[in-house]
């Protein structure tokens, strides 16, 4: 069985990035010690994990502050 977009996201680029996945989904990563370098390291990794591109147009942090928005973005990305 392959694993879950949600335990990828938390076992693999959170874990990488430093930062603990936080327990709301709401819970901004701001919060959580994101810094600029951080959203362009999660940025690439979910690329890379994922194996997407994220148009320039989306990247915006609004989009991404949270770790409810980036599963909801990367489930519809790999649909």
């Amino acid at each position: 069985m392959s694993k879950s977009i949600e335990s990828i996201l938390r076992d693999e680029i959170f874990a990488e990035l430093d930062i603990e996945y936080p327990e709301g989904r709401d819970t901004r990563l701001l919060d959580q010690g994101i810094d600029s370098v951080g959203f362009i390291k999660l940025i690439v990794l979910m690329e890379s994990k994922f194996n997407i591109s994220i148009p320039d147009e989306d990247l915006l942090f609004e989009n991404f502050s949270t770790a409810g928005l980036i599963l909801n973005y990367l489930t519809e990305k790999t649909l």
